[in-house]
């Protein structure tokens, strides 16, 4: 029985492991500009990848033209914002997901993310990707505890005494539940 146990233990560590590290990744430079390196040393290049570039948990989506280097401050050749930073924007609010919703980049053999393949056609369609914005913007109608797993009305207490570093916005509550998060016991 212990041997069954330490052999379980072992494969979950061994999972956990390679899960957190296809996360990993870090940004570069040179003279031409920005591109994300992955630790296996591949790169996103030619479309859009959600990026958790901080590892706070919350991914940003990202344009990469096709030799690998993100687009800033500019219009996308489908035609949406990213800001200073690279990040796509809608109205100045950076579009975010969570890393649980937004997978480590993998491409096909196009060449494209199927994270990317996703956020175009929610792009497409007009509507925003369902996410938690990392700042309020018009329509919001939800503040969540990224910390907490909570969310809340605007107006909750609770909100009043959250960090600002663990507040996010959101108006989508079932997509909220579909990642984990709960309603507050206080305004719900």
């Amino acid at each position: 029985m212990k041997r069954l146990w330490k052999t379980l233990m072992t494969s979950m560590l061994l999972s956990l492991t390679l899960t957190i590290t296809s996360f990993a990744g870090s940004w570069q430079s040179d003279a031409k500009g920005k591109w994300w390196k992955n630790d296996d040393g591949s790169f996103p290049a030619n479309g859009w990848y959600w990026i958790d570039d901080n590892s706070d948990g919350i991914a940003n989506s990202y344009y990469f033209n096709a030799e690998g280097y993100l687009l800033t401050d500019t219009t996308t050749p489908d035609g949406y914002t990213v800001d200073a930073n690279g990040a796509w924007i809608v109205g100045n609010v950076v579009q975010t997901k969570t890393a649980a919703a937004a997978p480590a980049v993998q491409s096909d053999s196009s060449g494209q993310s199927q994270t990317a393949e996703n956020s175009k056609s929610s792009k497409k369609s007009g509507q925003s990707a369902s996410g938690i914005s990392s700042s309020p913007y018009d329509g919001y109608t939800i503040v969540v505890n990224t910390s907490t797993k909570k969310y809340h009305v605007p107006g909750c207490k609770s909100v009043k005494s959250m960090k600002d570093k663990n507040k996010g916005y959101s108006s989508d509550a079932a997509y909220l539940e579909s990642i984990g998060y709960s309603p507050c016991k206080n305004c719900h």
